[in-house]
């Protein structure tokens, strides 16, 4: 071999390091967990680790506490400023199409041009329908399905518009070709602009009860108690010990800690515990109604529309005599979910009133009905403005039951957000000043070994 044999790896940095070189650092590596025992033989570093506990106890607790209070704030200010206003828009755009449909059909029926009061009303929907579809476009969500549905609205409304417009012009100059644009524009909006509404307003339904399913979770409050409890107990126990070795019964600063983590832990329980009844609130008198009320807006300007096309068709078309029968099936169950919701409430004198109302417009359709069948059409269309102005009311009255509750909302929903005011601040800057005295109390004991 080339090298010389008194030359070795060492000589050129890559041999083994010497057996002393090894035992020296041996040595150093075993002397921590030596030194750490030695110290925490000690009175002075037995109190050091209970600050270190302390520090990360209060770490820890801070960070659960604010976590669970942001998510329930975060929650609270959604619904109230988002997602229950956007579910508004996305019934107002449903029930401006629907009634629309309606209006149009009940205008045609007079033959030549329709009242200023029907036309206005249309072009009122028309209206409503534009400003709803914007201001869900401005924040449709996450749902890949909404921007879908309002493009398709977006693109279909000026088609409808069109056919309606053209369906007028032609029933002016009293071409039957009129009803055939007006059942287009109809069948335009039922088998596509409708359903688009639809899916645009469950997903936002389903976004208002995620936040609510989140603002009053329990798995939040439970976790925040649980927090503080470990919190304070680990206090108690650092005061147990700090007085067990010392003789003295009062530590100022850990008496200050623990006053002011109960404090803060007693205001959280208390902050989420009145969210989330207001949040609760809000759902069960505010937003659910709503729901079912806009639900029998819908269906009641559905059926109007139904009738007022069968008329408007003669009796040839059996599709909307169908779906007024459909709809006819489904109405009495959502009223009956109304007066439940009236008597929770406590709007029963509106519920009754309805119900009368509601009563007098099934006698008034079923009397249309029974003259169809027979044959008797001139007799049906008479009884076909009355029966209408019955649907404008109870449409109306709705309307008002709707704006109630969506008073009540409102009014919860600020309750709701003003139960966690000032926890966002307070939880941190608190616990921090807990840990602060907590730890000041202990240096004053650990200087006493000195």
């Amino acid at each position: 071999m080339w090298l010389d044999e008194d030359l070795t790896l060492e000589g050129l940095g890559t041999g083994v390091a010497p057996a002393r070189t090894r035992r020296q650092r041996g040595v150093r590596v075993g002397a921590a967990p030596a030194w750490v025992r030695a110290r925490l033989a000690t009175t002075p570093g037995r109190l050091v680790l209970v600050s270190i506990l302390i520090i990360v106890g209060a770490v820890c607790f801070g960070a659960i506490a604010t976590g669970a209070e942001q998510s329930r704030e975060r929650a609270a200010k959604a619904a109230r400023s988002q997602t229950e206003p956007l579910l508004v828009h996305a019934k107002d755009l449903y029930t401006s199409l629907s009634d629309a449909n309606a209006t149009v059909a009940t205008g045609l029926l007079s033959g030549g041009v329709e009242t200023a009061a029907n036309r206005n009303r249309y072009l009122a929907d028309l209206r409503i329908a534009t400003n709803a579809l914007s201001a869900l476009a401005s924040e449709s969500g996450t749902s890949a399905a909404a921007p879908v549905a309002l493009n398709t609205i977006a693109d279909q409304l000026p088609l409808y518009s069109g056919l309606v417009e053209t369906a007028r012009a032609n029933n002016r100059q009293g071409f039957p070709i009129g009803a055939a644009y007006l059942r287009r524009a109809v069948q335009l909006s039922k088998t596509s602009m409708l359903p688009a509404a639809d899916r645009i307003y469950s997903t936002e339904a389903q976004r208002l009860q995620e936040d609510y399913h989140t603002g009053s979770a329990t798995a939040t409050l439970v976790t925040f108690a649980v927090a503080s409890a470990v919190a304070l107990i680990l206090l108690v126990l650092a005061q147990w010990y700090v007085t067990r070795i010392s003789r003295r019964i009062l530590n100022v600063g850990m008496l200050v800690a623990t006053v002011a983590l109960a404090s803060v832990a007693v205001w959280g329980v208390v902050g989420l515990i009145g969210e989330q009844n207001a949040l609760s609130r809000a759902q069960q008198h505010g937003s659910d109604p709503v729901e079912v009320l806009s639900a029998t807006t819908v269906l009641l300007s559905r059926a109007q529309g139904d009738l007022s096309l069968a008329l408007v068709n003669r009796g040839t078309d059996e599709t909307d005599q169908l779906d007024f029968t459909a709809v006819e099936r489904v109405l009495p169950p959502l009223t009956g979910e109304m007066s439940a919701l009236a008597r929770r409430t406590g709007t029963t004198a509106a519920a009754n009133r309805f119900d009368s109302d509601y009563a007098s417009y099934q006698a008034q359709t079923k009397r249309i009905q029974e003259l169809q069948n027979k044959g008797e059409l001139q007799p049906a269309l008479q009884l076909e403005q009355p029966t209408a102005n019955i649907s404008d009311r109870l449409s109306s009255d709705l309307d008002g039951q709707i704006q109630a509750a969506q008073g009540r909302f409102k009014s919860a929903a600020a309750d709701a957000t003003s139960a966690l005011g000032g926890l966002a601040f307070a939880i941190p800057v608190i616990t921090v000043l807990a840990a602060v005295a907590a730890l000041l109390g202990l240096r004053q004991r650990i200087n006493e070994y000195r």
